[in-house]
């Protein structure tokens, strides 16, 4: 499964008390790395795709499993590989890894719904996103 990296480094903020990367923290990375990717496959942010064609991406289920802890001022990788489930649900897998030893610290998943903006109701994913998964 081939993945798109992005890298982070993990700030004093992102900690908890005992100096670990807090652990809600590595969603939010997660949905990072899914950002930059709409922006490099596509050309332009997931909201302005979203209000362009009408539709909303709930996420239905997540997890996370973590491997290894993180620390304030240490860079790491995060990495998103997409999977078109059916015509209405995608699955994105995530890796998180040092980015010096390549050492894996997490890795999760969301699977990620498509509903019509104006009636929360389920509709298949917009032709531009299954492309996107494709490539």
């Amino acid at each position: 499964m081939l993945h798109y990296w992005i890298r982070k480094k993990v700030h004093w903020s992102d900690t908890d008390a005992a100096g670990i990367a807090w652990f809600p923290n590595y969603f939010g990375w997660f949905e990072d790395a899914e950002e930059e990717l709409y922006i490099a496959l596509v050309g332009r942010t997931r909201q302005s795709l979203l209000d362009e064609l009408g539709f909303g991406m709930p996420r239905v289920e997540a997890a996370a499993k973590y491997k290894a802890p993180v620390r304030a001022g240490q860079l790491i990788r995060v990495g998103i590989a997409c999977t078109l489930e059916n015509p209405r649900r995608l699955r994105h897998d995530f890796e998180m890894r040092f980015d010096d030893t390549n050492t894996l610290l997490a890795e999760g998943f969301v699977r990620v719904a498509c509903v019509s903006s104006s009636t929360f109701s389920p509709r298949d994913l917009p032709a531009e996103v299954v492309q996107m998964v494709a490539a």
